[in-house]
């Protein structure tokens, strides 16, 4: 692929381990950069500016995601038949069945089970005093719990968190972490491909997916696909999520002092901490006809990354844009995506973390975090283990 004319080049490795463990300062230089910057040793575009990225996100027209979303052609080849590899009325098809189970209206005979779990999580940390691994003990339970228990899939915790963490992994270009990541991202693929009606549990997502194969509304494949798209998205993203949240709690006692006094911020609180956390780096794209981006060109056929965390920290859209603010109209953010790929999980993943919030007010004063070690991967980012104190 040749260099569009008039494209910055900016020769950073965006997926080295020094990029992955703090990815703030390389965002910073694709903002600087220009509006689209070409990156010669991965021959991908980047996009990192707000309004930028946000634009791309709602023209899907041009940047399309039935070529995958990955920056190496074997994980898009591979990944077809999944919502997230797919674009218009196949997608919105996919993406409708979904719904019907993660919808907000969907999601309200969930909350009562999901407080309740939350609140179990909390009661059992306070009770038991002392430090405690904000991941292991904090953040895994819900997301694990409704997998299991909502959409009905039981393959293991330790398994499906590794399926998940490889899947993402798998995303990145065709570095080590790609390659050792295949085996695990390939035991997700292999174990829904075996999954059939008897293999999930009566009345549960997945079980809703496999009737609508039954009415021929899509394939059995696509069904299967499907369950992985409940399994990946739902776990690590959420996981990561809500352990930041317990890490900006902790530097921002005044904000949640405030929250305490007002419980009605927690939603502020969580929308905020996502935008802070975007959990997701970033998903490519392959532009799909010849067209600009604030008058620098970008040819069709070029894969572009769209930098989601960069875009969240980009300080012409959000005043002072590392400070955790309550009172920040945050709800633009794209930590959950945008336009018609928005996560379609948003409305259970926030439900999860103000469960967990609303569980934290009343039983815990103040937050104590240290020891941060930060995760690796090609597409996800923030804490693998995080010490906490609850007080």
């Amino acid at each position: 692929m040749t260099v569009a004319v008039g494209a910055p080049a900016l020769d950073v490795d965006l997926y080295a381990t020094a990029a992955l463990v703090d990815s703030r300062a390389l965002f910073a230089r694709v903002r600087e950069a220009g509006p689209v910057v070409w990156l010669p040793r991965h021959k991908l575009y980047a996009m990192g500016r707000y309004d930028d990225v946000r634009a791309a996100l709602r023209d899907d027209a041009t940047f399309v995601s039935r070529r995958g979303v990955a920056a190496n052609v074997v994980t898009n080849i591979g990944g077809r038949g999944t919502t997230l590899f797919s674009d218009g009325e196949t997608h919105d098809a996919r993406r409708a069945i979904l719904r019907r189970s993660l919808s907000p209206q969907a999601l309200t005979d969930a909350q009562a089970h999901v407080d309740r779990r939350a609140e179990q999580v909390v009661e059992a940390l306070v009770r038991r005093g002392g430090e405690f691994d904000a991941v292991a003990d904090f953040s895994r339970d819900l997301p694990v719990n409704v997998v299991a228990d909502l959409v009905g899939v039981r393959a293991g915790a330790e398994r499906m968190l590794r399926w998940a963490a490889g899947t993402f992994d798998s995303l990145g270009p065709l570095n080590r972490r790609t390659v050792t990541s295949a085996p695990r991202s390939l035991g997700l693929l292999a174990y829904s491909l075996r999954l059939s009606p008897r293999h999930v549990a009566p009345g549960t997502w997945a079980a809703s997916v496999f009737a609508a194969s039954e009415r021929g509304e899509i394939s059995a494949r696509e069904a299967r696909a499907l369950i992985i798209d409940f399994v990946a998205p739902s776990l690590d993203t959420t996981i990561l999520a809500s352990t930041h949240l317990l890490w900006e709690l902790a530097h921002n006692p005044e904000a949640y002092d405030l929250v305490r006094a007002d419980p009605d911020l927690i939603p502020a609180a969580v929308v905020e901490n996502v935008r802070l956390a975007s959990p997701i780096r970033g998903f490519t794209r392959w532009v799909a006809r010849d067209t600009e981006v604030d008058g620098v060109p970008v040819p069709a056929g070029a894969r572009v990354v769209l930098l989601f965390g960069a875009a969240n920290l980009d300080e012409t859209r959000f005043g002072d844009p590392e400070r955790f603010d309550l009172h920040r109209k945050a709800n633009a953010h794209l930590g959950w995506g945008n336009g018609t790929h928005t996560c379609v999980g948003i409305h259970l993943a926030k439900l999860e973390m103000q469960a967990l919030l609303r569980a934290m007010v009343p039983r815990v004063r103040a937050v104590g975090v240290r020891a941060p070690r930060r995760l690796r991967n090609n597409t996800l980012q923030g804490f693998r283990a995080l010490t906490a104190r609850f007080d």
